[in-house]
C-alpha cells in the first residue's frame, strides 16, 4: 500500500520537498543585496564601519571637501569648447591646486576614514581636506591620478557603475561621449591606498518622466510617470526603485573591488527622506550632496557639504575655498 501509494504521488512529492527547500533558501539565507527588479528587504543592511586613522588633533578644526568631476589636457581645454562647465577643468590647474595643498601640510582623507571620523564624533585636525570626483570619468585615472601620486594625496570617486560597466566592455571608446573608468582602472588605484570608488547610483543619474505631460523630475527625489499604467508610482514603488538602485551599485562595485563600498554621492546632490533613508537601510556610511560649506565632527554623516572647484579661479580663489570659517 505504502509503496503504490509513493509510486504514484512521487512526483507530487518531490515538487513539495524542492518548494521546502526554495522556500528555506529565502527564509534564512541574507538577501540584502539582490538583481536589479527584485524587490528589496526590509531590513536594514549591518553598518561596518572603517577603522579610524591615525592623526592628532587637540581640537575640531573642521574640513572642506573639494569636489571635482572631469579633466582634460591644457590644449583642449584653451580651445574654449568647455567655457562655462565649471565640471570640467584643465590638468595643469588641477595639477597647480594639488601642489598647493602638498606644499601648504593639508591632510586628505578618503572617505571611509570620514566615516570613522564623523560615526565616532572625533576632531578634524587644522587643514583637513577631502578630495572627490563624481560621475567616474577615466581622466580621474588617466589624468588626475598620476598627479595624487605625485603629492600622495587621498581621493575618493564616486561612478555611475552602469557606465562603469559599458566602459569596462568596450573601453568607452563606442558608447560614451567621455570615456568612463573601467573596473580595472578602479581596482588598480584602490590598490595604490591613495583612492576609494564610491556609488553615484546604478542607474539613476538622469532624469525620469515625472509628468502625464512628459515633464521630467530626478531619479531619487521624484515619483516616476508610469506611461503604460497611466499614473504616477505609488510611495511604496518610488521608495522599493531607489533601493534597488542604491542596492544594485553596492552589490556590483563590491563584488569588483572586493571591498565594502561605504561612500555615496547624491546625483545632482540633492535628496530627501526617502533616498537618505534608503542610504542608511543599504549600509551607506556616509554621503555628499552639493549644499555649499564645509563640515565638522558634529555633521550629519549621510549629507555632507562641498564646495565646487571651478575652472580657471586663480590659487588665491582656491585657497578661499580650503577656508572652514
Amino acid at each position: 500500500m505504502f509503496n503504490s501509494f509513493m509510486e504514484k504521488y512521487k512526483y507530487s512529492l518531490l515538487t513539495v520537498v524542492l518548494i521546502t527547500l526554495v522556500l528555506a533558501f529565502f527564509w534564512f539565507t541574507d538577501l540584502s543585496y539582490t538583481i536589479y527588479g527584485v524587490s528589496v528587504n526590509s531590513e536594514t543592511a549591518e553598518q561596518n564601519l572603517p577603522l579610524v586613522p591615525e592623526y592628532q588633533a587637540s581640537q575640531d578644526y573642521g574640513a572642506v571637501v573639494l569636489m571635482y568631476h572631469h579633466l582634460v589636457p591644457d590644449a583642449e581645454m584653451a580651445s574654449g569648447k568647455y567655457a562655462g562647465n565649471n565640471a570640467i577643468i584643465s590638468v595643469s590647474q588641477f595639477a597647480e591646486e594639488m601642489r598647493y595643498l602638498s606644499e601648504h601640510g593639508y591632510h586628505t582623507f578618503k572617505m571611509s576614514e570620514v566615516a570613522a571620523i564623523l560615526h565616532n564624533s572625533l576632531p578634524f585636525p587644522e587643514k583637513s581636506v577631502i578630495i572627490t570626483f563624481d560621475d567616474g570619468y577615466a581622466s580621474n585615472y588617466t589624468l588626475a591620478y598620476p598627479i595624487l601620486q605625485d603629492y600622495n594625496l587621498k581621493a575618493s570617486i564616486a561612478v555611475v557603475v552602469i557606465s562603469s560597466i559599458v566602459a569596462s566592455d568596450d573601453g568607452g571608446l563606442t558608447q560614451q561621449n567621455i570615456p568612463h573608468l573601467s573596473f580595472d582602472q578602479m581596482r588598480e588605484m584602490q590598490d595604490s591606498g591613495l583612492v576609494e570608488i564610491g556609488s553615484h547610483s546604478y542607474d539613476g543619474h538622469g532624469m525620469i518622466q515625472a509628468t502625464q505631460s512628459g515633464g521630467l523630475g530626478r531619479f531619487f527625489i521624484d515619483h516616476k510617470y508610469l506611461t503604460n499604467e497611466n499614473r504616477r508610482e505609488s510611495d511604496a514603488e518610488y521608495k522599493d526603485r531607489v533601493n534597488q538602485d542604491l542596492r544594485l551599485s553596492k552589490y556590483i562595485l563590491e563584488s569588483e573591488l572586493n571591498t565594502m563600498i561605504n561612500y555615496f554621492a547624491y546625483p545632482y546632490g540633492v535628496t530627501n527622506k526617502t533616498s537618505y533613508d534608503a542610504l542608511y537601510n543599504n549600509g551607506f556610511l556616509v554621503a555628499v550632496t552639493t549644499s555649499k560649506g564645509t563640515i565638522n565632527k558634529n555633521s550629519d554623516a549621510l549629507k555632507l557639504n562641498r564646495r565646487n572647484v571651478d575652472q580657471n579661479i586663480s590659487l588665491e580663489e582656491f585657497a578661499r575655498l580650503l577656508s572652514v570659517k
